[in-house]
């Protein structure tokens, strides 16, 4: 009988959103959420992308992605310009001040990402991200 406290997708729902939780409130802390760090690490990772390949990159509606650079736009954290060649395509940039906050808070995410993987050696984390990969290669 299908038993859901021992249902792979639920166990990994249930512990991602604990550490996504642990995450935002260690950010909050600072005056920054989880999503506006994400949006920041990608937006420095990948300079100029769109809001279109942004969203693809968090996962996350493009809607979503819209009302969030207008926070961070308002905040002078971003500015967004036009694509010449094609008006249709905005690229989304850091500013200056974007580009500090993100150096500034880079670091929380290997923090977070060590105290997640506190007590397990390289070998149980590699095993642990590639029956991950599995998995999800499993539902295409």
């Amino acid at each position: 009988m299908f038993d859901l406290d021992t249902c792979v997708a639920f166990i990994t729902n249930k512990a991602s959103k604990m550490m996504a939780d642990a995450f935002n409130e260690r950010l909050m802390l600072h005056g920054i959420t989880r999503v506006q760090w994400i949006a920041l690490y990608y937006l420095g990772k990948y300079e100029g992308i769109n809001q279109k390949e942004l969203a693809e990159k968090m996962n996350i509606k493009s809607s979503t992605v819209a009302r969030l650079l207008d926070r961070m736009e308002k905040d002078g954290l971003v500015k967004r310009q036009e694509n010449p060649e094609d008006r249709r395509v905005t690229k989304i940039r850091l500013t200056e001040k974007g580009k500090e906050l993100r150096e500034k808070f880079l670091p929380e995410g290997e923090k977070m990402s060590e105290i997640f993987s506190r007590g397990l050696t390289d070998e149980e984390l590699e095993v642990f991200t590639r029956v991950l990969k599995k998995m999800v290669d499993n539902i295409s």
